[in-house]
């Protein structure tokens, strides 16, 4: 008896990680002209964690939908990769550009 409750136990576990893998939300990136996240985005685009969603140069990026344990690397290249990260943080944020205009998200 004990072995069929502990498989039943690891399938409902499997269950419920695959439940909450596929029912994950899309981050929101919207990207703005001008530097403060007010008023109408110039793009808006819907990400997946592990990806790099590259623009354009931009003055100010909004990212949301996301946990506070989710990391946000911005880019002042196209290519999201270490050398061209000019911030970080985690979780929902407005990112102002510093000498250089901003051309990548990345969301851990």
């Amino acid at each position: 008896m004990s072995m069929t409750m502990a498989i039943s136990r690891a399938l409902c576990v499997l269950l419920l990680l695959g439940v909450a893998a596929v029912s994950t939300e899309a981050a929101i990136i919207e990207t703005f002209n001008e530097r403060g996240c007010d008023g109408n985005p110039t793009n808006t685009f819907k990400l997946n964690g592990n990806q790099c969603q590259r623009f354009f140069g931009q003055s100010s990026v909004r990212v949301t939908d996301i946990n506070s344990d989710i990391r946000v690397s911005i880019h002042n290249q196209q290519n999201c990769n270490t050398a061209s990260s000019v911030g970080q943080a985690f979780g929902p944020l407005c990112f102002n550009q510093g000498a250089t205009k901003i051309q990548a998200v990345f969301i851990a």
